[in-house]
């Protein structure tokens, strides 16, 4: 199991430090809680924004071309 897991991400440094990485980012988040709901519409509406102005280079945009 172990060398199936460092075979596709790397080293097992790589694995601990991703591990490691999500434990900082659980706690962080679970301490933060009220701050990152407080905060979410902000970060839905600028990912809406993103989104639409990116989807817009591929499929054609508006339709304009047919």
């Amino acid at each position: 199991m172990w060398t199936r897991i460092t075979h596709r991400l790397g080293t097992p440094l790589t694995v601990v430090l991703i591990a490691g990485l999500a434990l900082v980012g659980g706690s962080l988040a679970a301490d933060h809680w009220e701050h990152i709901v407080g905060f979410a519409p902000f970060l839905l509406l600028a990912g809406c924004l993103i989104m639409h102005l990116f989807m817009h280079r591929h499929g054609g945009g508006h339709g304009h071309d047919r």
